[in-house]
């Protein structure tokens, strides 16, 4: 077995257990700050704005100069950036923090896929650690925010960088085709073919970031507490890894693809029209499933015979960081009408649409 044969997932792992360990607890983090709702809307829309921009660069630097050092430093400032959030005292810090932290994650995600494509991995059991990163990250914060504070998550993330950063520098060099100068600054050719992927993804993902923007403050509100936020991400994540690992890399492309933007309309509905915290557990093993084929078939669709991989994957991930700009968006002009509630029926209707969106632009090819 070579070296360095299981680098790649132990970095995903950690990487994914650091990111959405946060993610849950930093509206709650930002109310205790004083910043309200609407500014709330305002902090995720400016951090997905930076990492639209940030994501399809670096995916297309890594085609050019290589995946190892856009790891390596990637994954250093990651954890620099998220010791700093316990340091955040205002809505300013705060935003300076998110977009430091978005540009070091922007800078290594495309750059580890390719990486493992490129060393001959199987994409679907790539991304089942990060899911089982998540699902582990978030159980182990989750009893760490029950019985200390919300900063000590912040401590635990950067430790997980840390952890992913000192892996990565044990990456050995692999071959990989470099583009050099042939690639445009805009390259049409792999927007056109990854279209279909590329729009459903944004739209079902759009659905999805409008409602992870108070996702947290929702599950509060249906009596759920820190443990259990947790908990119901760990769920989630732990279906994905179970998906990913073991069914995923078997299933037609389309199929994964399809499957998973339907499923995801069905839960978000769900998500509606629960009235207890243990009814959105249950749907969360649907979302995990609904995921795991989304995620892993949209990957395989933009890599499988693709020269320029890392761009495709940094296309594909700018895409869903525009879907993280739109949500906030979205969520803000929604939550108005309806509150929490009617975020999650505006994002089932919007999965909806993703889903007939990808059936009628993968029928034209």
């Amino acid at each position: 077995m070579r070296k360095f044969e299981y680098y790649p997932h132990m970095i995903k792992f950690f990487s994914a257990s650091a990111i959405w360990s946060i993610a849950n607890y930093l509206p709650i983090f930002a109310k205790s700050l004083g910043i309200s709702d609407m500014d709330i809307g305002v902090l995720a829309t400016l951090y997905a704005t930076a990492m639209f921009i940030s994501t399809y660069a670096f995916g297309r630097l890594a085609d050019i100069i290589g995946r190892r050092k856009l790891i390596i430093f990637g994954l250093l400032l990651s954890s620099i950036s998220f010791l700093l959030y316990a340091y955040a005292k205002d809505f300013d810090t705060l935003l300076s923090i998110r977009i430091l932290s978005g540009i070091g994650i922007s800078m290594q995600a495309s750059a580890v896929v390719a990486y493992a494509h490129d060393a001959g991995h199987k994409l679907g059991k790539l991304t089942s650690f990060e899911s089982l990163g998540v699902a582990v990250g978030s159980i182990l914060v989750g009893i760490i925010a029950l019985y200390f504070d919300i900063i000590s998550i912040f401590l635990i993330s950067a430790a997980f960088f840390l952890f992913a950063f000192l892996v990565s520098l044990r990456l050995e060099k692999v071959n990989y085709k470099k583009i050099n100068g042939q690639m445009p600054v805009f390259p049409h050719h792999i927007l056109k073919k990854n279209l279909p992927v590329y729009i459903s993804f944004f739209i079902r993902h759009a659905a999805a970031n409008s409602i992870w923007v108070f996702w947290g403050l929702y599950l509060l509100q249906l009596g759920a507490d820190l443990f259990l936020i947790g908990l119901a991400m760990a769920v989630n994540t732990f279906t994905q890894f179970l998906v990913m690992f073991f069914v995923a890399d078997k299933i037609n492309v389309k199929k994964l693809v399809s499957v998973g933007t339907l499923l995801t309309a069905v839960t978000f509905f769900i998500f509606g029209i629960s009235t207890s915290f243990w009814q959105i557990l249950g749907a969360q093993l649907i979302l995990g499933i609904s995921w795991g084929f989304l995620y892993i078939g949209s990957i395989r669709w933009v890599t499988d015979d693709s020269k320029e991989k890392a761009t495709s994957i940094g296309l594909l991930n700018s895409f869903i960081n525009l879907a993280q700009l739109t949500g906030p968006l979205i969520a803000t002009l929604v939550i108005g009408f309806g509150g929490y509630r009617m975020i999650m029926y505006a994002g089932a209707a919007m999965a909806f649409c993703s889903f007939i969106a990808f059936d009628i632009l993968a029928k034209s090819r």
